[in-house]
């Protein structure tokens, strides 16, 4: 099985960015640097087989990714690419998980 070509967002992008200040802002550059380890570590994993977590979203297709308990990751396989679709805290304002 070949992996799959990642693509993200530009609401990943930012959301990602986000995330990063939100952590920054409470803990230690290394509890970001370890959170950013296994956020690709979860990105490699779905690659590999986009179908490994659980559908989130019928209608759109998205799938959710649990990383660290507070993170996640939601993305879906477009063609023969993964789409990245948003990345957050679930102790961060819900209304952050529009698509």
């Amino acid at each position: 099985m070949s992996n799959k070509k990642i693509i993200w967002s530009p609401k990943a992008v930012n959301s990602l960015e986000q995330l990063i200040d939100f952590i920054e802002h409470k803990w230690t550059k290394k509890v970001v640097d370890n959170l950013l380890n296994e956020i690709e570590e979860a990105i490699e994993l779905i690659a590999q087989n986009s179908k490994i977590h659980p559908l989130y979203s019928h209608k759109k297709q998205m799938r959710k990714c649990v990383i660290k308990r507070k993170t996640l990751l939601f993305y879906r396989e477009k063609s023969n690419k993964i789409e990245i679709v948003l990345l957050i805290d679930s102790r961060q304002n819900p209304k952050k998980y529009s698509f």
